[in-house]
């Protein structure tokens, strides 16, 4: 059984540190995304430009995982003169503040100390007086370095402005108001962020039932404000998503099962090599073994009993089941719940490594030396995974981190030039977020995301004859995608006849080969 919530801590206002380094991130990568985030973009663009919540106009298709992102992006920036990737990038940086700061005013009081067993009889690591009779105290330094390591890794910052960084600091919001205030307004609030959440990106559902089945478990009976709160308002988002799109279920679930068949490795490996896509190999190898020792140490200290990482943990394990069992290949933005767990059970071991040597110091120094030496020991454990985040991040400085970026975006602008004189001009492309939102034009999506059609020719093997029929005015061959759509139609010459190469896009970074763009005469 859970141990009881402890009473509210305050919040370690050291922790507006990492403010300065979260405002040189969003200088250095303003507005970059992972070509995906494009694609809600686009309907948050049509939504604040009064088209409607669509990708392509008069096409209601509900192409996209994040519907109520898109609308709070739409809604941001016809509020403001910031532009809907500029919020992206905005809310993602100020999510990478809110989930340390939750999860490490979550800690129990004292627990570097007490998971070390190494506290001195009467002293705290703190150096406070009182040790555990003085609860509203917390150390900033785990939060700052949980919020430093989580703000420089690649993996992140390729994922700022997704959605599910703003997801995951809702879900944490609200697993804090469920666990650390009792009362029932409390609950009914954590209840509104999980709709929230919901609203954002549905698969937020998963969380949204560990917060409840930990309050039953905790109160041993059912949480019906938190439950009431949550599934009112999401009862009449559904509604509304039903109403506009004659379903509340994404097309792009569909779509991505079809991709399954084309994906090259299985999920758990495409999660490490997109981990080794981030780090070094020696650096992937310490990550994973701090984390593994954080895990000890937060099990031999009790955390999983405390409510707030009990839903958490059921959380990110419920998610890694049930993405396996529904047949998607792996996409990096659904792990980011995983991706910070295991950074904050690194931290968590090297801020217990550092406290174990603070503890070892304790004689003839002072408890300011000791606390010093110990945090340094922390950041000292964490520099494996800090130095390649470091180095990557000067290497990519004023650059997109997604490699895919500046081809796409010259490969949307040669479009929308091209097609000035054509405003119904249509585009076939398989990758359709950062081209299709730059372009403008309307677009036939070979991955079948916005296109529900291409998901039936495929099956049935009539995609050329598809494409020959629809008779787009562009081309955009990407070769990594080439088989996912273009392969079979290119192949065709009575097809190819009315289409010659018009442009072609490639960078040093990109490394997928050249973009082609073919125009039909």
């Amino acid at each position: 059984m859970p141990e009881p919530s402890p009473q509210p801590r305050r919040f370690p206002l050291a922790l507006l540190a990492l403010l300065p380094l979260l405002a040189l991130l969003a200088y250095g990568f303003w507005g970059s995304s992972y070509d995906d985030a494009f694609i809600t973009y686009r309907y948050a663009s049509n939504w604040a430009q009064g088209q409607g919540l669509v990708y392509n106009p008069s096409a209601p298709v509900l192409g996209t995982t994040a519907p109520g992102y898109a609308l709070l992006l739409g809604l941001l920036s016809r509020l403001s003169h910031i532009s809907i990737p500029g919020w992206g990038t905005l809310l993602s940086l100020a999510s990478l503040f809110l989930i340390p700061l939750f999860s490490t005013v979550a800690l129990p009081g004292r627990f570097v100390l007490r998971a070390s067993h190494a506290r001195p009889e009467g002293e705290t690591l703190e150096g406070a007086p009182g040790g555990r009779n003085d609860p509203g105290r917390t150390t900033p330094v785990p939060s700052l370095l949980f919020g430093a390591t989580a703000a420089l890794f690649r993996w992140n910052l390729e994922m700022l402005g997704t959605e599910t960084l703003l997801v995951l600091a809702i879900v944490v919001a609200a697993a804090f108001l469920a666990f650390h205030h009792g009362s029932p307004r409390a609950q009914i609030a954590a209840g509104l962020l999980a709709a929230a959440a919901m609203a954002l990106r549905l698969d937020a559902a998963l969380a949204a039932a560990a917060i409840g089945l930990v309050l039953w478990v905790r109160d041993r009976r059912p949480p019906l404000p938190f439950a009431a709160a949550g599934l009112v308002p999401l009862s009449v988002w559904l509604a509304w998503l039903t109403h506009l799109f004659g379903t509340f279920l994404p097309n792009t679930w569909a779509a991505k099962r079809a991709e399954l068949s084309l994906s090259v490795h299985g999920y758990t490996v495409s999660q490490w090599l997109w981990l080794r896509r981030s780090l070094p190999l020696p650096a992937c190898a310490a990550l994973l073994g701090l984390a593994a020792a954080g895990l000890v140490v937060g099990l031999r200290s009790g955390l999983l009993r405390r409510p707030f990482f009990a839903a958490l943990g059921l959380w990110v394990a419920l998610h890694e089941i049930v993405y396996r069992l529904a047949g998607v290949p792996f996409a990096p933005w659904y792990e980011e719940a995983l991706l910070q767990a295991v950074l904050f059970l690194a931290v968590l071991a090297a801020v217990a490594l550092g406290a174990r040597l603070a503890a070892l110091l304790r004689r003839g120094l002072a408890m300011g030396s000791r606390e010093a030496i110990g945090w340094g020991f922390a950041v000292l454990a964490l520099l494996p995974i800090l130095a390649p985040s470091l180095a990557d991040l000067g290497r990519q400085w004023g650059r997109a981190p997604d490699p895919r970026f500046a081809v796409y975006e010259q490969v949307g602008r040669f479009l929308a030039r091209d097609a000035a004189g054509s405003p119904d001009a249509t585009v076939a492309a398989s990758e359709i977020g950062v081209v299709g939102y730059v372009s403008r034009l309307r677009v036939l999506d070979l991955g079948g995301l916005i296109s529900p059609q291409v998901l039936a020719a495929r099956a049935a093997g009539h995609l050329p004859d598809l494409l020959a029929a629809a008779r787009p005015d562009y081309l955009v061959d990407v070769p990594a995608f080439r088989e996912r759509g273009l392969a079979a139609f290119l192949a065709r010459p009575e097809a190819t006849a009315a289409y010659r190469p018009v442009a072609a896009f490639t960078s040093p970074e990109y490394g997928g080969g050249t973009v082609r763009v073919w125009r039909r005469e």
